[in-house]
């Protein structure tokens, strides 16, 4: 399949002319119209796109006159050359050689193509026009053939991405569309002009590499026309399929009905979930994910990146196909998507923020809240797909919306677990609990998912520790956004690793890194207790078999690797308990200390020691030491934030510091370079735990009080066990047991007797009222483990374990008692 056009002798052009009308009527049904409801239907889309700018690009940069000004009688913008002579070099025979830097090559094409996209709009609003500006109209039509030349040379052996199948397609398109009136000449056969004949055809060869770009190397690039081509590959799913392709109005430059019909499918089809046990069914391997969150670039929690965009446009698509022939109603398995994914997704937001762990943006500055990223899909769907959606569906719809506008979602009335409370997230190996007061985020790892995409000079640089078990407690939903200019990455919350920032090189990764083991588990019931675990030993994302990634990340940071733990977490009302075992430096040969911090986060409030009901305030600038005392619990209290205490048998002391740190928002993400009144110095609250260099089997734990006002009296529950094989805890009344079983063959011994599994799991038993709620959930996520026996008082309890997309959600069964 061949559109594209090499400028040459009339002949030559002929030559081509006929190949690409060939291939148009063979793969894109570019009959001209017919008296059909979707021909009708296709005229009016382009006059529709003859008046309306799609994706219209924004006012910075040069502005039209400007762009006209460097234009050269040649096609070629004189500001552009040096940077053009840098990269593509003539050779013999009129050929061209393109330097390796794609990447930079694309780059040029682009600001190219959009100067050419920006004089194209004067003529589209008739401030210039043909006749009055015959030389500028001469020397665009060049442009378009000159620069088109050098974008359809380029080796499609290279993965040609963003330039060639988002941003000149986009400007293609739209330039096509201001010469409507001339295209539609030259389509119908009336146009005698060689030039505008072949520059019609170059910008349809161009907008085509929507479609065609990047080259998959599979039956696909033959006919791209066809469902295979939007499946199965990251390029061509999600965000990346239909988010940032101008896909639609090249179908209707192409007058293709196959096309739109195609579109329209996909789009249908792409509103669904795919999750760890359906990965290979689903229609879309990333998107929205069965637990309410959501997959991009792999199996990475983006949450706000590629799903929500693959879905956002697919709305608006549909949207923009409502009263024509292409009109479709969302069906359930759409609705149970979108509702699943408001209810799931809004666990990643809070108070106007999102947790810097779900984007290769989150070390971007971000000053002032802003609404939750699906509130114009809200919108979308009250305005154009009311209809399909049942008197309460709407009834939720409407009252989520309302919040949205206060950057504050509450849904109240509502069950927990749904909108508020704790939720366990199976497919991206989260635990979240949310409320009105605060939210806590457990972002754990295991070999099943991948980590956060880094990228060098273009978004996050240090990507490495934020699915390594990262706490954050938040109450105004920007204490840790506001730092992350100073804050030391290696000392992420709740993360044990090693020491060291200065020596960490940042790396391009697109998928991050993940732990080597097959397990992570949370038990909850959606209420306000809940409980998970996971072992952790770094690896790269990278290295899994199926994985290709082509950052520049491989065999460096070598201090990243080789630190191995049994970490879990208990959620007991306000207080939330971390117990770590078998910490352990595998690679002691390494420089820098090993360490679990418990928190990094702004220091905003006067910070004090409280023992025995006596404050000691906390100076600024000077590291204490925390002692554990087995007689009295001594907190470290920020005033109006969080409060944190040692567990004395695990953790006989740890450190502290309130410090102001200068920020470098550069190193963190290179767009920090656009925002205005970046804070040269960051305040910051710190504490941690050293376990030595050489660590072997090292314990920990504490204890943060999320609740108002300051911790008193006794702890209000007792550790049974913290080791590499159970961690347990259990309310002082006994009215809650809660554990991590890391091996099956170990009993828990409780007063009430012993307590066994018989697979590895997460485990909560809930008495309340005359019953024992016993939630259970697969650490291993097995497809083939139909049920998990609870032994329990000598009584054997059969737990049935969920199958399909539900596979690693948590079950809870009910005895009397």
């Amino acid at each position: 399949m061949a559109l594209c056009l090499i400028v040459g002798t009339a002949s030559a052009q002929q030559v081509e002319r006929e190949v690409a009308m060939e291939n148009y009527h063979r793969y894109y049904g570019g009959t001209l119209p017919k008296d059909g409801a979707k021909e009708k239907s296709i005229l009016a889309y382009r006059e529709y796109y003859a008046k309306t700018p799609y994706r219209m690009q924004s006012s910075a940069g040069l502005t039209a006159q400007e762009c006209a000004l460097q234009l050269q009688d040649n096609g070629v913008f004189g500001d552009l050359k040096s940077r053009e002579a840098e990269l593509i070099v003539p050779l013999d025979g009129g050929k061209l050689k393109y330097d390796k830097d794609q990447q930079a090559i694309g780059l040029l094409l682009t600001d190219a193509f959009n100067r050419i996209w920006r004089i194209a709009e004067e003529f589209r609003n008739g401030r210039m026009t043909p006749e009055r500006n015959p030389e500028i109209y001469r020397n665009l039509q060049q442009a378009i053939l000159y620069y088109g030349n050098l974008e359809l040379g380029r080796n499609n052996k290279v993965s040609r991405f963003h330039a060639s199948c988002f941003a000149i397609p986009t400007a293609a398109v739209n330039t096509y569309f201001c010469f409507l009136k001339q295209m539609d000449r030259v389509e119908s056969g009336k146009e005698k002009n060689t030039t505008l004949i072949a520059t019609c055809d170059m910008l349809k060869a161009l907008a085509l590499q929507a479609w065609t770009q990047p080259f998959r190397q599979d039956e696909t690039d033959a006919n791209v026309v066809q469902i295979p081509r939007f499946r199965n590959h990251v390029w061509w799913v999600g965000g990346n399929a239909l988010a940032y392709r101008s896909l639609l109005p090249v179908a209707i430059m192409y007058r293709s009905a196959p096309m739109v019909d195609l579109l329209a499918e996909v789009c249908q089809r792409g509103i669904s979930m795919t999750s760890q046990q359906t990965y290979d069914e689903a229609f879309w391997t990333e998107g929205f994910t069965a637990d309410g969150a959501g997959w991009g670039h792999g199996k990475q929690c983006l949450v706000w990146g590629y799903p929500i965009d693959g879905t956002i446009y697919a709305l608006n698509i549909l949207s923009s196909l409502k009263t024509s022939p292409w009109e479709k109603r969302l069906d359930d398995a759409n609705k149970e998507a979108l509702l699943n994914f408001f209810r799931g997704s809004n666990w990643y937001y809070y108070k106007g923020f999102i947790p810097p762990c779900l984007d290769r943006g989150s070390m971007v500055y971000t000053p002032s809240a802003s609404p939750i990223r699906y509130q114009k899909m809200l919108e979308q769907l009250l305005n154009n797909f009311a209809s399909s959606f049942t008197t309460e569906e709407l009834k939720e719809l409407k009252q989520l919306h309302r919040e949205t506008m206060t950057n504050r979602i509450s849904m109240k009335g509502t069950a927990d677990g749904i909108y508020n409370g704790t939720r366990w997230f199976f497919n991206n190996d989260d635990l979240i609990k949310k409320n009105d007061r605060y939210q806590v985020l457990v972002n754990m790892a295991s070999v099943r998912c991948d980590g956060l995409e880094s990228a060098t000079n273009m978004a996050d640089e240090y990507n490495f520790y934020t699915a390594d078990g990262l706490t954050l407690f938040q109450k105004s939903g920007d204490e840790y956004r506001r730092i992350i200019g100073a804050s030391d990455v290696t000392a992420s919350p709740g993360v044990t690793a090693r020491e060291g920032m200065d020596a960490l090189v940042p790396v391009t990764n697109w998928r991050g890194y993940c732990s080597k083991h097959n397990f992570a588990a949370g038990a909850t019931r959606g209420g306000e207790n809940a409980v998970a675990g996971f072992i952790f030993e770094k690896m790269n994302a990278s290295e899994k078999e199926e994985v290709n990634d082509r950052g520049n990340n491989g065999g460096k940071n070598e201090m990243l690797y080789g630190v191995k733990a049994h970490k879990s977490y208990f959620m007991l009302g306000d207080y939330v308990v971390a117990l770590g075992a078998g910490i352990t430096n595998l690679k002691p040969e390494l420089q820098g200390t090993i360490r679990t911090t418990i928190d990094q986060t702004a220091h905003e409030a006067p910070v004090y020691l409280l023992r025995n009901g006596v404050k000691t305030e906390v100076s600024k600038g000077e590291a204490h030491s925390l002692v554990a005392e087995n007689q009295s619990s001594t907190w470290i209290v920020q005033e109006g934030k969080f409060a944190y205490t040692l567990l004395p048998a695990y953790t006989p002391k740890a450190s502290l510091i309130c410090e102001s740190k200068p920020t470098d928002w550069l190193k963190r993400n290179s767009s920090n370079k656009t925002k205005k009144g970046l804070p040269e110095t960051s305040d910051i609250l710190r504490v941690w735990i050293d376990h030595g260099q050489h660590p072997v089997n090292d314990t920990y734990g504490y204890v943060v009080y999320a609740g108002e006002g300051t911790p008193c009296g006794t702890l209000p529950f007792r550790v049974l066990r913290n080791d590499t094989l159970v961690q347990a805890l259990q309310t002082t009344d006994g009215r809650i047991t809660e554990a991590v079983f890391y091996h099956p063959s170990e009993k828990l011994q409780l007063a009430e007797g012993a307590l066994a599994v018989s697979a590895p799991c997460a485990l909560m038993i809930e008495r309340q009222d005359n019953a024992y709620y016993i939630t259970v959930t697969d650490a291993e996520m097995d497809k083939n483990r139909n049920e998990i026996v609870v032994t329990w008082k000598g009584n054997p309890i059969p737990v049935t374990m969920p199958q399909g997309q539900e596979c690693g959600k948590p079950v809870t069964v009910v005895r009397m008692y």
